[in-house]
């Protein structure tokens, strides 16, 4: 692209942003966490990004997926670890599959590609794992109460499946850590907290006093937590057929069969992992 246009682009963007208000979101956010130090304006912004894949056109999700991928791939590494959770969420909530494609492409290189620092990797994983266990997801409010709305269990799933799927290419740090997620998914409990959305409604998470594991929507909760604990258990034996798995990797998973049977799981959950356990 020439000078003169990009310049021509720029003035238009000036112009639209100052005198029409119409600067997209994710421009403006993406400007924001590249030149803002304030860590309370990135996580807005960051915040502004993932809320465009509930709310925006697929236009505006395209246009925000990839400055996301642009910022991760930045020289500077505080940048690439400002793009990582929002283009994470990208991945797996945004309901446009070219979306999802080129986004779940970009994760996977980055786990795989040894252009990345081990220390990038790691937090992609960790952000990875932030989505799977509901902790990552968008502040809403509901009659004055703030509460943060996470990801659907179909999406979570999605996830799951992505972090088994990418497993067996893994370094043999990241695979340790993989399974360190694996584990604490399998030992993790429902709460309201990281209930997802299409259980507990925007009342029952913004009013919730307690975390009782007997309040009705806890108690659905659980039995698809179970199910997605059962996803992971099979989609975990079915990587352990394949060749690319060696023979530590292949130890550290199968470890996991002495470890469920002190985690707190229904007692349903626990013959059927006993019944066919990992090999």
């Amino acid at each position: 692209m020439s000078i003169k246009k990009l310049k021509n682009q720029l003035l238009l963007i000036l112009f639209c942003s100052f005198f029409l208000g119409c600067t997209p979101t994710g421009l403006r956010s993406y400007i924001v966490l590249t030149t803002s130090k304030n860590p309370q304006d990135q996580r807005e912004a960051a915040e502004k990004m993932m809320r465009l894949t509930r709310e925006g056109s697929i236009f505006d999700q395209i246009k925000a997926e990839g400055h996301l991928r642009q910022l991760s791939q930045s020289a500077i590494s505080d940048h690439q670890e400002l793009a990582i959770k929002p283009l994470v969420w990208f991945t797996f909530v945004s309901d446009d599959g070219y979306v999802k494609e080129r986004s779940l492409s970009h994760l996977k290189w980055v786990l795989n590609h040894q252009e990345w620092s081990e220390v990038y990797k790691l937090k992609t994983l960790f952000e990875v794992s932030e989505f799977i266990f509901g902790r990552m997801g968008i502040t809403e409010e509901f009659k004055g109460q703030r509460y943060l709305a996470n990801s659907e269990s179909s999406e979570r799933l999605a996830a799951i499946k992505f972090l088994v799927d990418v497993y067996p290419d893994l370094s043999a740090k990241l695979q340790q850590e993989s399974v360190v997620v694996f584990s604490r998914f399998l030992r993790s409990e429902p709460t309201i907290k990281n209930c997802p959305a299409e259980i507990c409604k925007s009342e029952t998470k913004a009013f919730a006093v307690s975390q009782n594991e007997n309040m009705p929507e806890v108690q659905d909760w659980n039995l698809v937590l179970e199910q997605l604990k059962w996803d992971l258990w099979m989609s975990l034996d079915n990587i352990l057929d394949q060749k690319r798995i060696s023979g530590k990797s292949r130890e550290t998973l199968l470890d996991l069969n002495e470890e469920v049977i002190n985690f707190p799981l229904s007692s349903q959950l626990r013959n059927k992992f006993s019944i066919q356990p990992l090999e």
